[in-house]
C-alpha cells in the first residue's frame, strides 16, 4: 500500500468516520455536516505483576496530578480504567492532535509508567477521531466533565473495535453518516457520549462509548441496535472490551457528564 494510497484514506477517514447499522434502528440523514478534526484517542492497557489492587490504587492517587489540565501539552483528558474480573488497566486518553500524543508517548513520564516493574503486558492503541462524533457528544473537550461522582457521570467506559469486509472507506464513511443519528444525546438510555474512533492504517475502527453505570451498559449491548451492528456483513472481527471509572479520572478531566 503507497503512502499516497493511505495519505487518501486518512482524509476520508477524518472527514466522516463510518461506525455502525442497524436494520431496524437505523436513522437516515441525508444532510449531516461534520466538523474536520484533528483529536486523537490513545487506549493503553496494562496488568498487575505482585501488586496489590490497593497499592495500585494509591499509585493512581500518587500519579493523577500529573494529568492535571494544562500539565501535559494536547491532553484533552484522560479516563483511568479498570476490569477487576480481568485483571487488566489503564486509560483512555484524548488530544488535540497526533503531535500531542507522539510527544507524550516519547515522554519521561509515559517511559516511567511502561518501566514501572509491577505493571506488565502493556498494549498501546491509537485512533483518530471522526468530525460526526460531534453529534453523538464524542469530542473530549467539547462535552461536560464531571466535578463529583453523580449518577450523571460516566461510571463504565465500552470500547469497541472491528474490521472492514469487502468495504471501502467511502461506503464506511457513509454508513457513519446514516447511523449516527441513532447515538445523538437522548436516544440510547444512560449513554452519556461515543467517540468515532479508527486507524486506516491497522484497518480497525471502531467507537468508545460512556454510560452512566454498568447496567445500561448491558442493556445496550442487548438491544436490537447493538445486534445489528454485530450482524452486518461487512464489520467483521468485533472485539469489546468492558472497563469500570476510577473516580481519581475526575482530576484529570476524564469523567464526561451529562
Amino acid at each position: 500500500m503507497n503512502l499516497k494510497y493511505i495519505q487518501m484514506k486518512k482524509i476520508a477517514f477524518l472527514l466522516v468516520l463510518a461506525c455502525m447499522s442497524s436494520c431496524k434502528d437505523k436513522v437516515k440523514t441525508t444532510a449531516i455536516s461534520a466538523p474536520a478534526t484533528k483529536m486523537q484517542v490513545l487506549t493503553v492497557n496494562y496488568e498487575l505483576s505482585e501488586m496489590s489492587l490497593d497499592a495500585h490504587a494509591q499509585l493512581g492517587l500518587d500519579v493523577v496530578g500529573n494529568f492535571e489540565p494544562g500539565k501535559i501539552k494536547g491532553l484533552l483528558g484522560k479516563t483511568f480504567i479498570g476490569n477487576l474480573e480481568n485483571g487488566v488497566f489503564g486509560g483512555v486518553y484524548y488530544f488535540t492532535d497526533n503531535e500531542s500524543l507522539a510527544a507524550y508517548s516519547t515522554s519521561e513520564l509515559w517511559e516511567g509508567i511502561v518501566a514501572h516493574p509491577n505493571l506488565v503486558n502493556f498494549k498501546k492503541e491509537s485512533y483518530a477521531v471522526a468530525g460526526i462524533s460531534a453529534m453523538s457528544n464524542g469530542l473530549a473537550g467539547e462535552r461536560k466533565t464531571a466535578t463529583e461522582v453523580g449518577i450523571e457521570s460516566a461510571k463504565e467506559v465500552l470500547i469497541v473495535n472491528y474490521e472492514l469486509s469487502e468495504m471501502s472507506i467511502e461506503a464506511h464513511a457513509q454508513l457513519g453518516r446514516d447511523v449516527v443519528g441513532n447515538f445523538a444525546p437522548g436516544k440510547v438510555k444512560g449513554l452519556i457520549g461515543k467517540t468515532f474512533i479508527g486507524n486506516p492504517e491497522k484497518g480497525v475502527f471502531g467507537g468508545v462509548y460512556y454510560f452512566t453505570n454498568a447496567a445500561q451498559a448491558d442493556r445496550y449491548l442487548a438491544s436490537d441496535l447493538w445486534k445489528g451492528i454485530e450482524a452486518h456483513p461487512n464489520l467483521v472481527n468485533f472485539k469489546t472490551a468492558r472497563f469500570g471509572i476510577a473516580p481519581i479520572s475526575i482530576i484529570a478531566d476524564g469523567v464526561p457528564s451529562l
